[in-house]
């Protein structure tokens, strides 16, 4: 998602009109092209070690977003200084200003934090079954060493931090009994815990998967050719968002000033993204959802290649713009949270890319507008998708009253609704774009 302040308060109108005035956007929270140049370090890298170790696949995959995250880190850190930015709280550090004991504090906070999400895995069944081997192999190679950095991470925080006193601190201070709790504080901590706990898991498996799917579809293609070009790229395609999603809710540092700011306030914010994961969307999709008639557009053009070409290209085409949208985040890619407003890449463009270019995508890739012989059967496929379709509506709609909150994104929206593509393409009036704040994805 994106944002930078987390405040309500609403930016003096001539500022905002100065943003939307200026001939290019309000500055992106991630550089573009620095998240571009990682990106084709870290394929490099997984192809190597893709060649020379197949089988191990997920420390093949983790050590490609690992290069991706230190690139676009060194980055921020040495070219942009991020941590200079208001945002991040930082004021510089002193070993002065270092509490031990306020330190000791914060670990029994981080401790109980970890704790709680340890104890929601070992609850719930999803998490019991061999679908997230990968996950678990991961956090036991690298525990050890998380642990170990996060005590250097907070002495080194406590003493840079202009307000040391953050939320692991209160919510140690909660455990210890010294203050009442401050429930809202403690509410959006354990937020952000809950976002990171539930999709970095799944982004892990879903990575190792497809680095899998995308390793067989190069030797498919190598032999074959035809349709096997089409899949090895539609798995590139979704691999790339992947490792991006996996660096993203990996690199919630404030050093970084990638830190979560704010979650999703609202329960209809929560259930419109949730229901669009696993385990919650196979129960959505079989019983209610299922638009797919079985019938994809391969088959449907399988006696003219020329036409089956030109929708593959599509589909694809469609695709790496949602690839791009992700890798636009670069540190900072998150379901549910606020953590620096987007406004690169094709977020230069329009306010929700990923969405918008994913729907149409499915449309192509299911057709379900072509008939079967049955009428009935076509409306109600169409039907379907237009539901899945007014969830990701929905989506768009809850991040937009989140970020509207920040009036740099407000900033954003009003140049994008002068500067725009619907704007260039003069559809601005028509589509009523830029009447009331939008927002960029989470």
């Amino acid at each position: 998602m994106t944002s930078a302040s987390g405040t309500d308060s609403v930016a003096p109108p001539q500022a905002e009109k100065g943003e939307t005035d200026a001939a290019v956007p309000p500055v992106s929270a991630s550089h573009f092209g620095v998240s571009l140049s990682a990106l084709f370090a870290g394929l490099g890298l997984l192809a190597a070690l893709q060649w020379r170790q197949p089988q191990d696949s997920t420390a093949n995959v983790i050590g490609a977003c690992a290069l991706i995250a230190a690139l676009i880190a060194a980055y921020d850190l040495y070219v942009r200084r991020v941590w200079r930015l208001p945002s991040a709280g930082i004021e510089g550090f002193s070993a002065a200003r270092v509490s031990l004991a306020r330190v000791a504090v914060k670990l029994l906070g981080l401790g109980a934090t970890l704790g709680t999400v340890a104890l929601a895995y070992w609850l719930f069944p999803e998490y019991h079954g061999g679908f997230y081997a990968p996950y678990w192999r991961l956090l036991r190679d690298i525990a050890p060493w998380g642990l170990l950095a996060a005590l250097g991470y907070f002495w080194w925080m406590d003493g840079a931090l202009r307000e040391p006193r953050d939320a692991y601190w209160h919510l140690g201070c909660v455990l210890l009994g010294r203050e009442r709790p401050d429930l809202g504080r403690i509410a959006q901590h354990y937020g952000g815990w809950a976002v990171k706990g539930f999709f970095l898991p799944l982004m892990v498996v879903y990575l190792t998967q497809q680095v899998d799917a995308t390793t067989r579809d190069f030797q498919r293609m190598t032999a074959f050719g035809g349709l096997a070009v089409y899949d090895f790229f539609y798995d590139l395609e979704f691999l790339i968002d992947l490792m991006f999603c996996v660096v993203g809710y990996s690199m919630t540092l404030r050093l970084t000033d990638s830190h979560i700011r704010s979650t999703e306030p609202t329960a209809l914010g929560w259930i419109v993204a949730l229901v669009c994961y696993q385990p919650f969307w196979s129960l959505v999709e079989n019983g209610y959802l299922r638009y797919d008639r079985g019938y994809p557009w391969g088959a449907w053009l399988a006696q003219h290649p020329f036409a089956q070409a030109l929708w593959g290209a599509a589909i694809l085409a469609l695709l790496a713009v949602y690839a791009l949208c992700t890798v636009s985040f670069g540190l900072r890619f998150s379901n549910l949270t606020h953590r620096g407003i987007i406004t690169a890449g094709p977020y230069r463009w329009l306010k929700h890319p990923a969405y918008l270019t994913k729907n149409l995508s499915w449309w192509l890739i299911a057709v379900p507008f072509v008939p079967r012989g049955d009428w009935a059967g076509t409306l109600r496929a169409c039907a379907l998708l237009g539901l899945v379709n007014l969830i990701y509506y929905l989506r768009a709609f809850t991040e937009e009253r989140h970020l509207s909150r920040d009036p740099e994104y407000r900033a954003y929206c009003a140049w994008i609704a002068r500067h725009g593509l619907w704007a260039r393409l003069g559809l601005r009036r028509l589509l009523r774009i830029g009447r009331r704040p939008g927002g960029a994805r989470s």
